[in-house]
């Protein structure tokens, strides 16, 4: 068992919509003139950019968290390998601090936006106003947090009774059942991605495409991912993906690449490596 080789995380973000439902009779129309096929949407109290600049941030924190953790199949949770852990905090924290002075500023502003939105639907207003929460509530929605978790192997005490020690290994045995098939799902995804960058430099050298920098930096890219969250101790693939970097470096730039036998060398390389990847099993 791994457990001890990462934590687990869930990163939990909120705002204010700055939007609500559309009736009917917010478009002069009665409930039962409404087709049952179609769907009224929202009606927006505050620019869409404004809303954008916090949903971007957040997008941004949660690709982050992702392309350093694996998803684990238990409450929406991220296993976050210990190596990366110290990383991915730093960048989470970053994150918040864009988060929340966002928030800060989106309520400095809140009485002129409010007023901007008002000002510039005037047929509307009395559609829109009753929906604008007072500035001093604002400070609630929005917020920026995370949870770190440890897993630990399921223990009882003897006092506890029978029964009890019963349904504690019951939940043991079904823990190690789940993370045996999450550690069988982080092999095939890190092969994967293995593969398909190895196949894709393969197939432009065999297309007769040039390699570039960006093509060199890929796998560069892909080989550091590989290494980092490389927490379940696949050596097999390690050890052709430095054979793999062994092509790449040297001193070697993409005008390097124009030579046909670097190119060969480094296709049969790259086809080493998928082909060893696809071995699952």
């Amino acid at each position: 068992m791994k457990y001890k080789d990462g934590v687990l995380m869930t990163l939990t973000v909120t705002k204010w919509g700055g939007a609500k439902k559309l009736e009917a009779q917010d478009l002069g129309l009665k409930a039962d003139e409404v087709p049952e096929f179609m769907r009224l949407g929202k009606k927006l109290l505050i620019p869409k950019e404004e809303r954008e600049a916090f949903v971007q941030t957040e997008n941004n924190a949660r690709n982050a968290l992702e392309r350093a953790s694996f998803p684990f199949p238990v409450g929406g949770a991220r296993f976050v390998p210990n190596k990366v852990l110290m990383k991915i905090l730093q960048e989470l924290e970053a994150y918040k601090r864009v988060y929340m002075d966002l928030a800060a500023s989106f309520r400095d502003r809140y009485h002129l936006i409010r007023e901007d939105m008002l000002a510039k639907y005037p047929e509307h207003r009395d559609k829109l106003e009753p929906f604008y929460p007072p500035v001093q509530l604002l400070g609630k929605r929005f917020s920026f947090e995370w949870a770190v978790f440890v897993i630990e192997d399921a223990s009882y005490q003897a006092k506890n009774g029978e029964d009890v020690a019963a349904a504690y290994e019951k939940f043991k045995a079904s823990l190690e059942t789940q993370f045996d098939k999450f550690l069988s799902d982080v092999v095939i995804d890190l092969r994967f991605q293995v593969q398909e960058t190895c196949l894709k430099i393969a197939e432009r050298v065999k297309a007769g495409e040039i390699i570039n920098a960006h093509s060199i930096g890929a796998v560069h890219r892909m080989i550091d991912k590989f290494k980092t969250l490389n927490f379940i101790g696949d050596q097999t693939i390690e050890s052709k993906l430095e054979e793999l970097r062994g092509q790449l470096n040297g001193g070697r730039s993409a005008e390097d690449f124009k030579d046909e036998t670097a190119r060969q060398a480094l296709r049969e390389a790259a086809e080493a490596v998928a082909r060893q990847a696809a071995e699952i099993g």
